[in-house]
Order: structure tokens, then sequence, then C-alpha cells
């Protein structure tokens, strides 16, 4: 059976779903104490989670990716891939933000946003060095979707750990995502060549996705994901 574009459209529409479910989850579990024990202080908390996925979706098309042309009407899996795996790292990132005690909420931003914007950094250096939106976009390579989605799902989780936590000060958040967060850098350095690599070339039109995407996307997520253990719980992190 051939994908419709009410296909796509539900798929989206769950991804979104997930990730406004993952902000509701974090922020009952591991919120400030008030967003924990009264869920109505969560309210406004979610609903700005809400506008900043809405947002992120607004800036997807500078970074070569529209989910309306590309994965909507093109009906492309692999930009539907990539980019629902973008939609969830910025709400595992909105979440980390909103992750820990603070004054007020406008913390909660500050922390959020500085994630947020190293995340668009890293996506940005990596399509101008390897042009990954011209494989999925223009090439419609599934293994390149599986492998930005994997890419931007291990950046997200780092950046996400590295800004929760209580608050102390601006410096101090910014020193702590530089701290926690510099693995980003690696990831980048990674994916580079691998993108160069294994981009759709005369000799190899059509890269096994399974080989060529599933495994460098899993390694990504590995490497976060020891990076994640090696930190241990964030500070504030309720017991």
């Amino acid at each position: 059976m051939k994908p419709t574009t009410e296909n796509f459209r539900w798929i989206i529409g769950i991804c979104t779903a997930v990730s406004l479910g993952l902000i509701v989850v974090s922020l009952g579990c591991w919120g400030a104490r008030e967003v924990r024990n009264d869920l109505s202080e969560a309210i406004p908390l979610i609903g700005a989670g809400a506008v900043w996925l809405l947002a992120a979706r607004c800036l997807f098309p500078w970074l070569g990716l529209d989910i309306r042309d590309d994965a909507l009407e093109r009906k492309n899996p692999a930009a539907l891939i990539s980019l629902c795996g973008a939609l969830l790292a910025v709400a595992i990132i909105y979440a980390g933000g909103n992750l820990g005690e603070g004054p007020s909420i406008s913390e909660n931003f500050f922390s959020a946003g500085l994630g947020t914007a190293i995340w668009l950094l890293l996506w940005l250096l990596l399509e101008l060095g390897a042009r990954v939106s011209v494989s999925i976009a223009e090439e419609r390579d599934l293994a390149a979707g599986i492998r930005l989605a994997g890419f931007l799902l291990a950046g997200g989780g780092i950046l996400g750990r590295a800004i929760a936590g209580d608050w102390h000060s601006a410096s101090a958040t910014l020193y702590d995502c530089f701290h926690d967060g510099w693995p980003v850098a690696i990831l980048l350095v990674i994916a580079l060549p691998v993108e160069w690599w294994l981009r759709p070339s005369r000799r190899n039109p059509f890269p096994n996705w399974p080989a060529g995407g599933l495994i460098p996307a899993l390694a990504y997520l590995a490497l976060a994901g020891m990076w994640l253990h090696h930190l241990g719980p964030w500070e504030g992190m309720p017991k």
C-alpha cells in the first residue's frame, strides 16, 4: 500500500502528541516541587512547550527540511523520520530546561533556549558540512533520514541533560551546559565523515538503510546514552 498524505499527517500528529506527552510527564515526575505538587502550575509550562515545538517546526525549513513540503506533500519517508526525530529532540531539550528548582519561569526559558540554540547550531553545522538535507529531500535516502534522526535525538538528549538541574545563575547555567554538553561536538565530528561516506552516489545510489542508517543512528544514541550514564542524576533530581 502506497503511503498517503493522510498517513503522514497522522504520524506527524502522533509524534507531536508524544513530544507534548514527554513534556507533561517530565514536569509531573521531575519538575519543580510546586509543579509536582500542583499540576495546574504546569499548565503555563505545557502551553509554552506547545509553542516551543511550533516555533521549532517553523525553523526546520531554514535547515533544509520542511514538514509540510517534504514530509506531507512529497510523502517522503526519509524526511518524515528525520523530522519526527527533530520534534522529539526539541521536546527533550525543552523538558530538560524545566527540570529542577528555580525562582521563576523565565529561568526555565533561558535554559531551554540555550539548549535549543546549541542544538540548532549543531544541525546547521552538519547541514553546512555534509548537505544532509539534499540526501533526504532530493535523493529521498531513507538511510540518511534515519541517521539524521539518531543524530538529532542523541544531541537533544545530551543537551537536555546538560541544562537540567537547579537554577543558580545564568553564568552557572552556561558553564553547566558546556561542561556537560561538550560531547555534542564529538557527535558532529563523527557524523560529518559518516555522511560523506554513506551519502547516495553513482556507485551506491540506494544505500542500504539498516547498515547505512539504523546502525549509525543507534551508535549515536549509544554514545549519548553512555555519556548520560556517566553524568548520572542532575542536581536536585527528585529521589
